[in-house]
C-alpha cells in the first residue's frame, strides 16, 4: 500500500486544500479522499473535486492511524 496526497477544490465553498489516503491505487485513493473530504465538509461527495496528485509515498508496516474523532 501506498500513501497518495492529492490537491483538492469544493467550488461551492471556494475551497482548496491537500488531503492524502493510504490505499493499492491511485484510482482507490482518489474516492477514499473525495469521500472523507465530504465527511470532513458536511458535503455531498460530487461537490468536491480531487486535483494533482503531489506524491506518493511508501508506506511501512509500522502505521499509526487516528480515528476520526481523535483527529478532529
Amino acid at each position: 500500500m501506498k500513501r497518495y496526497h492529492f490537491e483538492y477544490e469544493i467550488p461551492s465553498a471556494q475551497k482548496t486544500g491537500t488531503f492524502s489516503w493510504v490505499a493499492n491505487s491511485e484510482d482507490e485513493a482518489r474516492k477514499g479522499v473525495q469521500a472523507k473530504i465530504a465527511d470532513f465538509e458536511f458535503i455531498a461527495a460530487e461537490d468536491v473535486v480531487v486535483g494533482k496528485l503531489i506524491e506518493i509515498k511508501e508506506t511501512t508496516g509500522n502505521q499509526y492511524y487516528e480515528c476520526e474523532g481523535c483527529s478532529a
